[in-house]
């Protein structure tokens, strides 16, 4: 692949706390150009810095990113293995790494634009209420909400007893 293609970002982790953010800049290079980099800390209210235990990498090539990652991974560094994987953008698109994840149609919904009309949400929230009304006059007792009396039993309540 030419230094023109898209740019790789991986993710290093399990990083050992001692190692510093030079250190791991010149072990990633070793595998291809690194574009970007950035070594995550915790800062505390003092300004003291600690190292997270990760950062990201851009390499300028998908090989570069490839063998940093199948050679990287599981390697010790210090006293630790790293972990060393394609990093999963959040609004990036496209990649050929990427991993796709499964979104309900519920969340789908108001993404596309297709949003639902006020009588559309009307007669939801209807039905909702119907099933609900259902449910409470249900003769199933296993669903029914118990409300705490003040009587004088000092008997507790076993909401799984057996039969």
């Amino acid at each position: 692949m030419s230094d023109s293609g898209p740019h790789v970002k991986v993710w290093v982790g399990n990083i050992d706390m001692k190692l510093t953010e030079y250190q791991l800049l010149k072990i990633c290079e070793k595998f291809g150009e690194v574009s970007d980099f950035d070594f995550l800390y915790n800062i505390s209210d003092t300004g003291h810095r600690t190292p997270r235990g990760y950062a990201f990498l851009t390499y300028t090539t998908a090989s570069s990113a490839a063998s940093a990652v199948d050679n990287l991974n599981g390697k010790k560094v210090l006293s630790r293995e790293l972990v060393v994987r394609y990093a999963h953008p959040k609004t990036e698109g496209g990649g050929s790494h990427q991993v796709t994840r499964h979104v309900p149609a519920a969340l789908k919904a108001g993404r596309t634009g297709s949003e639902l009309s006020n009588d559309q949400k009307v007669r939801k929230i209807q039905a909702l209420e119907a099933k609900l009304k259902l449910m409470e006059k249900s003769s199933n007792e296993e669903f029914k909400l118990q409300t705490s009396s003040s009587s004088g039993s000092t008997s507790r309540h076993k909401p799984y007893s057996r039969k």
